[in-house]
């Protein structure tokens, strides 16, 4: 009986098995990949009805009779807008449910977006119009400092409430990593979302609420 000899090249690399085995590991990283962003993304988040920041502020629950959609609540037109609570730039915590019986346009933003400065002046213009109306503009700024949030606001003259999202949490929950900033949802007097606009928000679109709102 002959031994088994010793393998004279331990060291040498292994033989490569062909293209299906690097194709079908491509394939599985791209399948988790596209999970991972449909489960952040995309799915209904069961968790906004709890707080994600520390001191309350974030996501928090809406209570069952602010909501007269029988659903959870989620960043989708015909759903309950979700509830938050957040630092006001100048003042104590502001929450979403706080504006109801008003309806509110959302504007989620940052300094450095350019397409966010570009409709700033609009929104304030539109924020000045209809202070007697019932309709409230409020900012909410996309995980920035507070000095560097009052410096545009200064630069541009807003005088709406401005909320801070430093945590990212709330922006998460309206899904903003979708479409990107800037995004402006419509909430109406009864807490539900009735359209979101992706990208800057024109003159022209803010004058066809305007006449549309009553």
């Amino acid at each position: 009986m002959t031994d088994q000899l010793p393998d004279e090249r331990p060291q040498r690399r292994r033989e490569y098995s062909g293209p299906a085995s690097t194709l079908g590991l491509a394939a599985l990283v791209i399948a988790v990949v596209g999970f991972a962003l449909w489960w952040f993304e995309f799915r209904d988040d069961p968790s906004a009805g709890t707080a994600r920041s520390a001191g309350g502020l974030g996501v928090i629950a809406l209570p069952d009779d602010l909501n007269p959609t029988g659903q959870p609540p989620a960043a989708r037109e015909g759903r309950a807008a979700p509830n938050f609570r957040l630092a006001a730039l100048d003042g104590g915590p502001r929450s979403l449910d706080e504006f109801r019986g008003s309806w509110v346009l959302l504007n989620f933003w940052a300094s450095w977006c350019g397409p966010c400065r570009a409709e700033t002046p609009d929104l304030q213009e539109f924020h000045s119009r209809n202070l007697d109306r019932g309709i409230a503009v409020i900012g909410v700024n996309q995980q920035e400092d507070a000095a560097t949030a009052r410096q545009f606001t200064a630069q541009f003259g807003v005088t709406y409430p401005i909320l801070l999202d430093t945590s990212g949490a709330v922006s998460q929950a309206y899904r903003t990593g979708v479409g990107g900033l800037p995004m402006t949802v419509l909430v109406d007097p009864q807490g539900v979302i009735q359209r979101i606009y992706l990208g800057r928000i024109t003159w022209d679109q803010l004058s066809e609420l305007e006449a549309q709102l009553p």
